[in-house]
């Protein structure tokens, strides 16, 4: 039997759609070695710290999906 949460949804149904979202960052997370390397090529110090400070938000939300994807048992 699955758990439902407070919006009346299964937790297996929230545990897929996690799981999509983790691989959706993690897809997005390869693509930034090239882009810091463009954006560095290109001279756009503000683009790069912005950009840099994007990636760490969504390395924090990796491992809060991660987290949560592990203890759902």
């Amino acid at each position: 039997m699955s758990k439902m949460n407070n919006n009346g949804e299964s937790g297996n149904f929230e545990l897929k759609k996690e799981y999509e979202a983790y691989k959706i960052l993690q897809d997005w997370v390869k693509t930034v070695p090239k882009t810091i390397k463009e954006l560095e090529e290109n001279g756009e110090t503000d683009k790069l710290i912005k950009y840099k400070k994007q990636v760490k938000l969504v390395l924090q939300k990796l491992e809060d999906i991660k987290f949560a994807l592990e203890n759902e048992n």
